[in-house]
């Protein structure tokens, strides 16, 4: 497994109960803009960090636990419900963090736009991240150091 220092980055949910520890930067951070993340966000788009399973540490309060669909699960605080992270049988060595919960954001920065054919038309994105009209190839995008954490974890 790839050599990760410690980076310990804290997040929690919008009550204060569920708070959760971040022991190691994220793999990678991506916006997508498709029509389900604008209606389940409410939003013009949602922004998900994956994060190693390992690397999250719940350190207060508990959580509740829904399944969204059969491979996936979301998990929220127990109090507020605010959505925390999600987790897939597809991937069991990651969580699809959801990176507004983090308290210092700037660890989480898009490395990428997804489905941009479904963009608010208001809405200008970066020239210098790099935008799919659907989704884009893992392996082709994200950083070598990430890829090598996430093969270490298989």
């Amino acid at each position: 497994m790839a050599d990760v220092q410690p980076h310990n980055t804290t997040g929690r949910c919008v009550c204060g109960d569920l708070q959760y520890l971040l022991r190691a930067p994220p793999l990678f951070t991506h916006a997508c803009h498709c029509l389900d993340c604008q209606r389940k966000t409410g939003t013009a788009f949602s922004m998900t960090t994956i994060v190693m399973r390992t690397d999250l540490e719940i350190t207060h309060g508990g959580l509740r636990s829904e399944q969204i669909n059969p491979p996936r699960t979301r998990h929220a605080c127990a109090k507020c419900n605010t959505p925390i992270y999600v987790s897939s049988l597809g991937y069991p060595s990651t969580f699809a963090l959801r990176p507004g919960t983090l308290d210092d954001t700037s660890v989480a920065v898009p490395q990428a736009h997804i489905w941009v054919c479904r963009k608010q038309s208001w809405l200008s994105l970066p020239d210098d991240v790099p935008k799919f009209e659907f989704q884009y190839v893992q392996e082709e995008l994200w950083p070598a150091a990430s890829i090598a954490r996430l093969r270490g974890a298989e």
